[in-house]
């Protein structure tokens, strides 16, 4: 194990997980929340709740902690954020902001996203990482590359395998539909 892919010893000081981590956390939120004072907070939540955990000496892909740390932090900052708009959304007596969405434009995109999730449920458990890596959180292939131990040509073929593979679901699913449809008509 090298000293980068150890676990966070319990009393790890938050100045020494805040040196490895924080930029990294900070370029993680920022994509998400685009406003840097929101990504300094959710960084310091991470960090402290990293910190303050209980024995994590069986973490056998600390990075991966950490990131899911920040992953259910971010969750917890949306969910916060969801019910204090709808209270107030409601106690002003305004409607939610999807209310001029048609009904059946709100289900194709439901079902779209279901197909979406399906087919990189399907995927092979490394190429969906890869995938999601690239296309969801915007690192760049040689950033890929150095954090699998994989080369570029690598990553250049999983992210391609993916794509191939989600054109030819949505595709399928879309015909699909439209003989659905048509046979609804006659």
């Amino acid at each position: 194990m090298t000293p980068e892919s150890r676990p966070p010893q319990p009393g790890t000081t938050l100045a020494s997980l805040s040196r490895k981590y924080r930029p990294a956390l900070i370029s993680f939120f920022l994509r998400r929340v685009r406003n840097h004072a929101d990504a300094e907070d959710l960084t310091h939540d991470v960090l402290l709740r990293v910190a303050t955990a209980g024995d994590t000496q069986d973490i056998l892909r600390p990075d991966a902690y950490v990131f899911r740390t920040a992953a259910n932090v971010l969750r917890d900052r949306f969910r916060r954020d969801f019910v204090r708009d709808t209270a107030l959304s409601q106690a002003l007596g305004t409607g939610p902001a999807d209310a001029g969405i048609e009904p059946e434009r709100i289900l194709t995109g439901q079902e779209s996203l279901a197909t979406v999730l399906d087919a990189l449920q399907e995927l092979p458990p490394r190429t969906r990482s890869i995938f999601i890596l690239y296309r969801l959180e915007n690192m760049s292939r040689p950033e890929i590359a150095g954090l699998l131990g994989i080369s570029v040509s690598a990553v250049e073929k999983h992210v391609m395998r993916a794509t191939l593979h989600l054109h030819d679901r949505l595709n399928s699913d879309r015909l699909d539909g439209e003989l659905h449809n048509s046979k609804d008509r006659e």
